[in-house]
């Protein structure tokens, strides 16, 4: 028996990539592994509830879990963890843990973090680092770059894929947009460099076109520089905050003239990788985790890029060629992530 902690995943309804991500991961691991089951704090968006057991409030379930799991008489092989980090209480246990971490942000930016991450994604995160019997990255670069943070040489990259459905997903459009938009996608915060975005914004570049945001509001004065952007150039920022629809956001990914990602960090940056997989030109800021995932036809930005050669690449951007596209397309599933899950987790992950 495999168990997923999924309770902060599943706290609230408009859900970010990595939560998101822990959700995608433990469906396609009960596909293999059917005795998979996950502890959630809300199950009302999981179609098939089998196996998969509610806790009550969030942070108490989340954090007296191994209390839960000997309550019920439960006896897993593993305990993996996909979007945040074990309580604490696991310490004494002899559970064996898998924890997946998606970035190093919280030890190389941490001062840009809310008190509330900094304390979980940081300081509770370095508490159970060595505690966790398999520690694993999305990607080598985040794998690489937590070896050196944590001091582990033993993670390995286990993959990552796109957090919508994009093969059967339906479209629903979302009216009143202009016919030719740039996309930007992500939560307002620091490390998504919407500085940048905003200068963009605000040059007068001729021909430039409108950007649409996608992403709800997180933390730090961006989010009021940006509401601020959108009431004084609203012809040129659209902010769809409350946006949750998935056949929505498909749509405009179909739909961008191209989509724009001028981060300063990331894990992996699923919204990229969708897009990407849509068939949309990507510009996007010159990362190794984006020279990593991006694709062939992406055009990388560098720190010194002015805002006229940025517009001047979305106004010349192409979509690529279907070869192209389909041979992107293969490099991302789920279950292939599921599949290096479970040989990570050796002999108790393997199919029964």
């Amino acid at each position: 028996m495999l168990i997923f902690d999924l309770v902060l995943a599943t706290r609230r309804k408009e859900r970010t990539g990595v939560e998101r991500y822990g959700v995608h991961l433990f469906n396609a691991v009960r596909a293999r592994r059917p005795d998979t089951l996950a502890f959630v704090r809300d199950a009302e968006d999981f179609e098939d509830k089998t196996r998969v057991i509610p806790v009550p409030n969030v942070y108490r379930g989340w954090s007296t879990l191994p209390w839960r799991i000997r309550q019920l008489g439960l006896k897993p092989s593993a305990v993996i963890f996909p979007t945040a980090p074990a309580s604490p209480l696991f310490l004494p246990s002899n559970m064996r843990l898998c924890r997946i971490i998606h970035d190093a942000f919280p030890w190389s930016r941490e001062r840009a973090m809310p008190l509330k991450g900094r304390l979980l994604y940081r300081d509770v995160e370095s508490l159970m680092a060595r505690r966790y019997d398999v520690l694993l990255g999305t990607t080598e670069p985040v794998a690489q770059e937590l070896r050196r943070q944590l001091g582990r040489a033993d993670i390995a990259p286990v993959g990552n894929a796109p957090g919508i459905d994009l093969l059967s997903l339906k479209e629903a459009p979302t009216h009143g947009l202009p016919e030719d938009f740039i996309l930007a996608v992500g939560t307002v915060e620091p490390r998504k460099n919407y500085e940048q975005l905003l200068s963009l914004v605000e040059s007068d570049e001729p021909g430039a076109l409108p950007v649409v945001l996608v992403g709800r509001p997180g933390w730090g004065d961006i989010v009021e520089r940006v509401r601020a952007a959108c009431e004084r150039r609203p012809e040129r920022l659209i902010w769809l905050r409350d946006l949750t629809d998935d056949g929505a956001l498909l749509w405009l990914y179909r739909r961008a003239k191209c989509f724009l990602s001028l981060s300063k960090a990331e894990g992996f940056n699923m919204p990229l990788v969708e897009s990407a997989m849509c068939g949309s030109p990507v510009i996007c800021s010159d990362l190794p985790i984006h020279r990593a995932v991006a694709p062939p036809w992406a055009r990388f930005v560098g720190a010194n890029d002015s805002s006229c050669a940025i517009w001047e690449f979305a106004r010349n951007a192409s979509r690529p060629e279907q070869e192209a596209l389909q041979a992107y397309r293969t490099r991302y599933s789920w279950d292939g992530v599921a599949s290096c899950l479970l040989a990570s987790l050796g002999r108790e992950g393997a199919d029964e």
